[in-house]
């Protein structure tokens, strides 16, 4: 009841057209209720007078109630279909604009495919409900109650008779009712579960098909399809079981009506005008029935829908702006963590920062080196306010960031993430998505430090080149640089770059550090990354271990301390390094001889 009552205060703001829609659906029954006996008037009043002139006129009239409430018919449905689609959109305007405000937590929790299958398809079940199902509920049980009265008025004893049957019915619509409600909701989960594994499989086709496993996901969608399958069938099977018998109902109340009231007009109890006015009436009781198996299923699919949608809606945003939240116009890029606890909620006993302290200060650039699980993400998550420190405090420009709105801070830092995301859209337009006021020139001028220009003006289109979905169409390293360029864009005071060159190869890892150094002069910087050809030229470089800073210093100073960064470089480059140092020794020495030969082994 709950769920219903909610359901029903989307129409609040348009209570007043869907006051309208009732009071012309009132009309359009009040025309049905005097349609029949206006009939009834033309054959007992009309052709048993004889006399033409009142089978004309009964006619006329008949036709006139008839057209009116065929009027009132067509308005009431526009009527409501308008309010119908007014609340389906709104509906889609909370839950997206609830996704968009909720944290990242709650996307581990709900597959992509639940999402979509939420805004499509569980929405279009409410508005199928709140567009027309309701009223037309509304507008049975009025004509059912209006139809009933008339129809004791006329022959009491015969409407007990044709009553019988109709309970039948309504036992049958009751059990339907019980049954088909779980049936629904079963389907609408099944959707959902459908959903998220064609999703999922389309999001990781190259995957797929890089390990030769298109038919074990074949497999997995087949099973979920064949679940939709059986419980789709299942619902199928509770409405091919009731509304036969139904029918069945409706039909023997007909051969009632035909045995009694044909009987009483025989006996003269009752006039031929009356029954067929009985029966034009009959069917202002039985459609309500009939149809309230069909208008329940209806009911019930939203009903089903509307718990999945208040799922989004009630979702806890985790993450709010402070009623006394300020706008910083300007950030000068200092950032502090003090003292700084922080564990997910959805594993609070397992911290990943234990008492974090540090100080970036404007311009400079810090590199972040850790194993995995020591906090690097996280510490980039909390200077953006993804995330929110349990304990200790994060400060911008010595401002606590939860007294500062999440929208200006944001506004002021750029990220170039791991995985570069781009729109199916313009090259221009990703680049500007951040920045949509941006020039054509402060476009390109971006594109031009993020070393993109040159390949963007080699596509068919230059910047309005369409670059599809996700970027499919562009190297690793090219939607790496368009990313980049989308973040120098904003012109941002803090610049985040979260392990930005780990996927691309060492050419394309050479042109965007290039680039790099020119877009990071008189930034604060943040580099999260493993590889040590990216951070070695940091003005300090921290070592994370065990939710704290383990380690701080230029490159120089940490390798000669011999502790956690030492080790990396170790494990990546002392080979490597010694090797160069021979062939630069081997090669002087051949420069020394002139003879091309050396006079010592060469180590390999």
């Amino acid at each position: 009841m709950q769920n219903f009552i909610r359901l029903i205060s989307f129409l609040k703001p348009y209570r007043g057209r869907f006051t309208l829609s009732a009071a012309l659906a009132t009309l359009t029954i009040g025309s049905d209720l005097v349609v029949p006996m206006i009939f009834g008037w033309t054959v007992s009043r009309g052709l048993q007078s004889g006399e033409i002139r009142n089978v004309i006129f009964y006619a006329i009239l008949l036709l006139l109630a008839q057209g009116f409430k065929s009027v009132t018919d067509y308005f009431q449905w526009i009527v409501q279909q308008k309010v119908g689609q007014d609340v389906v959109r709104d509906v889609r305007n909370q839950i997206y604009g609830r996704l968009q405000s909720l944290p990242t937590s709650f996307y581990r929790d709900m597959p992509t495919g639940q999402i979509m299958s939420r805004v499509t398809s569980d929405v279009e079940a409410v508005q199928e409900y709140l567009g027309w199902g309701l009223i037309i509920q509304g507008m049975g049980a009025l004509s059912f109650v209006g139809t009933s009265l008339i129809l004791f008025s006329l022959d009491w004893q015969l409407t007990l008779a044709l009553y019988l049957p109709l309970v039948i019915l309504v036992v049958i619509v009751y059990h339907f009712d019980k049954r088909i409600g779980p049936a629904w909701e079963a389907v609408r989960e099944q959707m959902g579960k459908l959903s998220s594994t064609l999703q999922e499989n389309i999001s990781g086709i190259r995957v797929v098909k890089a390990f030769a496993r298109e038919g074990l996901e074949h497999g997995r969608f087949r099973a979920q399809n064949e679940l939709m399958r059986q419980k789709g069938l299942n619902r199928q099977r509770l409405e091919a079981n009731a509304f036969p018998a139904m029918d069945l109902m409706v039909g023997l109340t007909f051969a009632l009506l035909a045995w009694f009231g044909g009987q009483r007009v025989l006996n003269g109890q009752g006039d031929l005008g009356q029954f067929f006015a009985y029966q034009w009436y009959l069917w202002g009781i039985i459609w309500p029935v009939r149809f309230m198996g069909w208008l329940i299923s209806i009911m019930r699919q939203a009903l089903a829908a509307a718990p999945r949608l208040f799922q989004i809606l009630d979702a806890p945003l985790v993450i709010e702006d402070a009623p006394d939240a300020i706008d910083l116009d300007e950030i000068r890029g200092e950032i502090e963590f003090r003292d700084v606890h922080f564990a997910f909620d959805d594993e609070p006993d397992r911290p990943v920062m234990r008492g974090l302290n540090l100080h970036i200060r404007p311009g400079e650039i810090v590199a972040v080196l850790g194993g995995t699980g020591s906090g690097k993400s996280s510490l980039v998550n909390l200077i953006g306010r993804f995330q929110e420190a349990t304990e200790g405090q994060v400060l911008v420009d010595g401002r606590d960031v939860r007294a500062i709105t999440r929208q200006s801070l944001r506004r002021h830092i750029g990220i170039v993430p791991q995985e570069a995301f781009l729109f199916s859209a313009t090259v221009q337009e990703n680049i500007a998505y951040g920045s949509p006021d941006a020039t054509m020139d402060d476009v390109i001028t971006a594109a031009r430090l993020a070393r993109a220009h040159d390949f963007i003006m080699e596509m068919p289109k230059g910047y309005d080149t369409q670059i599809g979905e996700r970027g499919v169409r562009l190297s690793g390293g090219q939607k790496q640089r368009l990313s980049l360029a989308r973040a120098i864009l904003i012109d941002p005071s803090i610049l985040i770059l979260d392990e930005a060159t780990s996927a691309v190869d060492t050419r394309t890892e050479h042109e965007i550090q290039q680039a790099l150094e020119r877009v990071m002069q008189g930034r604060a910087s943040v580099i999260i990354a493993q590889r040590l050809s990216t951070i070695k030229h940091a003005d300090r470089i921290i070592v994370l271990k065990d939710g704290v800073v383990a380690e701080a210093g230029t490159h120089e100073e940490l390798l000669a301390l011999g502790g956690e960064y030492a080790k990396i470089y170790e494990l990546q480059y002392r080979e490597s390094d010694e090797l160069a140092h021979e062939i630069a020794d081997y090669l002087k020495q051949m420069g020394a001889n002139g003879n091309g030969y050396t006079t010592r082994p060469l180590a390999v």
